[in-house]
C-alpha cells in the first residue's frame, strides 16, 4: 500500500535544496575527520542520497493547471510583455507599473 503525502511545491523544493547542502557539507566535512568518523559520515550521506532519490522518482501529482492559469490571465501576461519600439530599436519588457 503506497502512502500518499500533501505538500507544497514550495516546501519539497526547499527540502530538496537542505538534503543537497547538507550532502555536500559532509562531502567537505569527509576530508577533515578521521577514518573512523569518516565511515558514519559516509553512511549517513549514503541515506540522504537514497532518500533524494527516492523524493525525485516519486510521482509527483498537481491540481494546479498551468494552461489554466494562462488562459484566464492571458489579456494580463499580453498587456505586461509587449514590444515597446523605442528609438528603431525594439525590446520587450513591462508596460504597466505596479
Amino acid at each position: 500500500m503506497a502512502s500518499t503525502y500533501v505538500y507544497t511545491l514550495g516546501v519539497v523544493v526547499e527540502q530538496v535544496e537542505q538534503i543537497e547542502r547538507s550532502i555536500k557539507n559532509m562531502e567537505q566535512t569527509m576530508r577533515h575527520v578521521s577514518p573512523a568518523t569518516v565511515d558514519v559520515i559516509r553512511r549517513n550521506k549514503s541515506q540522504l542520497e537514497a532518500l533524494l532519490e527516492r523524493i525525485m522518482n516519486a510521482d509527483v501529482t498537481s491540481t494546479f493547471s498551468l494552461q489554466a492559469f494562462i488562459e484566464v490571465n492571458k489579456q494580463c501576461l499580453q498587456d505586461c510583455f509587449s514590444v515597446d519600439y523605442t528609438n528603431r530599436l525594439s525590446t520587450i519588457g513591462r508596460t504597466r507599473r505596479q
